[in-house]
């Protein structure tokens, strides 16, 4: 299972400046890779993960099946979001059952930190939400792959989002404030996750 740590800037946009930036972002750096995300997650009964801050998550990107295990660390320079992060991909045909809800059939490999967690209790379904995601890599200095993303979490609530992976968070948040101020595209740094908006979401119940 390959392991990380995760460094990501989170730039909430407003639906039009989302419009704006992807118009922006393929003028300047060709068409992007589109992904299709549809994200479940599992937790215990009494959310031991969440009280670790730690998650599971299944995700069906495409036609792959991802599992990806986080473990949530301190804010980072320019306030980017840390995270350990394991991933590993799953026999795809696996998802009709993550879909389900019902892990009780599935091996996961998960990494030993969730296990201890765990301490052998079983994972129940959170839900999830969708994603719809175009990726552009800039590969000069900083280096930085960009995720411009529209999230559906259900009950006619989108967000829209610009997140920056990189090592240099700080080079990476210089250059591209610089940017999106150029490009007149307003944005503003967000705190929450998806995850985390996605529970606040569901407890509750936006109409």
């Amino acid at each position: 299972m390959a392991h990380h740590v995760e460094i990501e800037l989170k730039w909430a946009l407003s639906p039009t400046g989302h419009t704006q930036l992807k118009q922006a972002l393929i003028s300047h750096m060709g068409p992007g890779v589109p992904l299709s995300q549809d994200n479940r997650f599992f937790d215990t009964v009494d959310r031991r993960l969440r009280r670790a801050l730690l998650n599971i998550r299944l995700r069906r990107e495409n036609d792959g099946l991802l599992l990806t295990c986080k473990g949530k660390l301190p804010t980072g320079p320019a306030g980017a979001h840390q995270h350990q992060e394991w991933e590993t991909w799953l026999d795809p045909d696996l998802w009709p059952v993550v879909a389900a809800g019902d892990l009780s059939r599935i091996n996961l490999p998960l990494p030993a930190p969730i296990v201890e967690v765990l301490a052998g209790a079983p994972l129940v379904a959170l839900g999830g939400f969708y994603n719809d995601r175009l990726c552009f890599h800039h590969s000069n200095y900083p280096a930085a792959l960009l995720c411009l993303d529209r999230t559906d979490f259900g009950a006619n609530r989108f967000d829209h989002e610009l997140e920056i992976e990189s090592e240099f968070p700080e080079a990476c948040a210089d250059k591209w404030r610089a940017q999106l101020n150029e490009w007149q595209i307003p944005f503003t740094q967000q705190p929450i996750t998806k995850f985390a908006r996605f529970l606040s979401y569901s407890q509750n119940s936006i109409p």
